[in-house]
C-alpha cells in the first residue's frame, strides 16, 4: 500500500476523501511528525495504489489488518469525508485498531445523500457526469479563481474556501480516467452503506472529534453535527469561514484534534 509516512512515535492513520491522495495530509503530517508517526495511505483506487475501489465496510476491514499488521495499533485515526465514513466504522466494528477518532466534514448520515448524489451513482450516467466534472477543473478552476480574487468579501472568502485546489487536477491529472471511474464507483458504495455507517456510529467507543467548516457545501454542518450527536461523548469542532477541504485550509485545527483525543484516550 503506497503511504505518505513520516515521524516517529504513536500511529496517527489518516483517510483521504473522494477523490485525494494520502499526500492531502501532508501538512497535518508536517505539524505532527516530530511526535507521531503518520502514516496516509492512497486508498485503493487512487493514486499509486494500485487497486480498484473498494467499499467502505471492506476498506475499514483492510484498513484494521493494515494497523495490526504493522504493530500500530491502537492508531489515532482522521477521517476526511468517505474517508470519514471508513474511519467511523473502523472504530465501531474493530475497537482494537482504534484508539482515537477525527473525522474531518465527515459522511455518515443517510439523509444528508441528495439527488446529485444519486444521480452520480447512476449506471453510464454517472461515469459521464465524473468524468466532466473531474476533466472540467483545469479549464474552470483558473478563471474561477481569478473571479474569486475579484470579488468583495465574503464572497470572495467562501470561492476560496470551497472550490478544489490545484491537488486535485493533479488527483485527476496522474490517474486519468481511473479517478472517475474509482470515484463513481465509491459514490455507489455509498449509496449501499451509509446506512450500516450511519447505524455503526453508536457503537464507538473511543474519543471523537468532529470537525466542520461553516462554508461547507459538500458536508453540510448540520449534517456533520448529526455524526458528532450519533457518537456518544464526540465533541463537535466548528470552524468559521471554512469550506469542505479542510485538509488544505485547516490542518493545525486537525492536529489539536488528534492531540486532544489522544490526551482523552490515554485517561
Amino acid at each position: 500500500m503506497h503511504a505518505l509516512e513520516c515521524g516517529a512515535g504513536p500511529a496517527v492513520l489518516a483517510l483521504h476523501g473522494q477523490p485525494g491522495l494520502g499526500s492531502d495530509f501532508s501538512e497535518l503530517a508536517g505539524l505532527l511528525e516530530r511526535d507521531h508517526l503518520v502514516i496516509a495511505p492512497d486508498r485503493p483506487g487512487y493514486g499509486a495504489s494500485g487497486e480498484e475501489a473498494i467499499g467502505i465496510a471492506e476498506a475499514a476491514r483492510r484498513f484494521a489488518a493494515f494497523v495490526e499488521e504493522r504493530a500500530l495499533a491502537p492508531a489515532v485515526v482522521v477521517g476526511h469525508s468517505f474517508g470519514a465514513g471508513i474511519a467511523s466504522l473502523l472504530a465501531a466494528t474493530y475497537p482494537s485498531s482504534v484508539r482515537g477518532l477525527v473525522l474531518v466534514a465527515p459522511v455518515g448520515v443517510a439523509r444528508a445523500l441528495g439527488v446529485p448524489d444519486r444521480l452520480v451513482a447512476l449506471r453510464g450516467a454517472g461515469e459521464v457526469m465524473a468524468m466532466g466534472a473531474l476533466s472540467s477543473f483545469g479549464v474552470l478552476l483558473p478563471p474561477l479563481r481569478r473571479a474569486g480574487a475579484r470579488a468583495p468579501a465574503p464572497l470572495g472568502e467562501w470561492l476560496s474556501a470551497t472550490l478544489p485546489d490545484e491537488r486535485y487536477r493533479e488527483v485527476a491529472a496522474a490517474a486519468g480516467r481511473r479517478v472517475w471511474r474509482s470515484f463513481v464507483a465509491e459514490q455507489r458504495f455509498l449509496l449501499d452503506e451509509i446506512r450500516a455507517v450511519e447505524e455503526s456510529l453508536a457503537a464507538v467507543r473511543v474519543p471523537t472529534e468532529v470537525l466542520s467548516g461553516t462554508w461547507d457545501l459538500v458536508v453540510r454542518p448540520w449534517s456533520a453535527a448529526a455524526v458528532a450527536d450519533a457518537i456518544p461523548g464526540a465533541r463537535l469542532v466548528t470552524l468559521p469561514r471554512a469550506g469542505h477541504l479542510l485538509t488544505r485550509d485547516a490542518p493545525e485545527a486537525i492536529a489539536l484534534a488528534v492531540r486532544r483525543v489522544e490526551r482523552e484516550g490515554a485517561r
